[in-house]
């Protein structure tokens, strides 16, 4: 063990401290990231898309949610909508997959008039600056 040791000496981190990282492996940004995606062909999502997909998930049956959930070659955001559908959250997640494609329901709030309706009335704006002469 000792000659396996031999070969290195001198050549460390001792010889050399300049070689040292001590911050660390530098952290990926995500430019770099999308620069690696689009090299491997991956594309961005719509919100057209993504709505149009969840609108369809809904639309699925039970087995048809489990086949997509378990397909490692689905998407992620696929794979997890659909697990979480059939989990005992179902309706939750359902509800606010309606609520991001569909929209919440309209609610009408009146604080003000008690169910009347709004008093339009003409505003007169005056100008005290102009020549009263004419």
């Amino acid at each position: 063990m000792a000659g396996e040791i031999e070969h290195i000496k001198g050549k460390g981190f001792d010889a050399n401290p300049q070689n040292i990282n001590r911050k660390g492996r530098p952290r990926k940004l995500v430019g770099s990231i999308v620069k690696e995606l689009e090299k491997k062909g991956v594309e961005e999502v719509s919100k057209e898309q993504i709505k149009s997909c969840f609108l369809m998930l809904i639309n699925l049956t039970k087995d048809e949610l489990k086949e997509i959930s378990e397909d490692e070659e689905q998407p992620i955001l696929i794979r997890v909508v659909a697990k979480n559908i059939l989990t005992g959250k179902g309706f939750e997640i359902i509800d606010k997959i309606l609520d991001r494609g569909i929209g919440k329901v309209g609610q009408q709030t009146d604080i003000t008039t008690n169910g009347e309706s709004l008093n339009k009335r003409p505003i007169i704006i005056f100008n005290d600056n102009e020549d009263s002469s004419e």
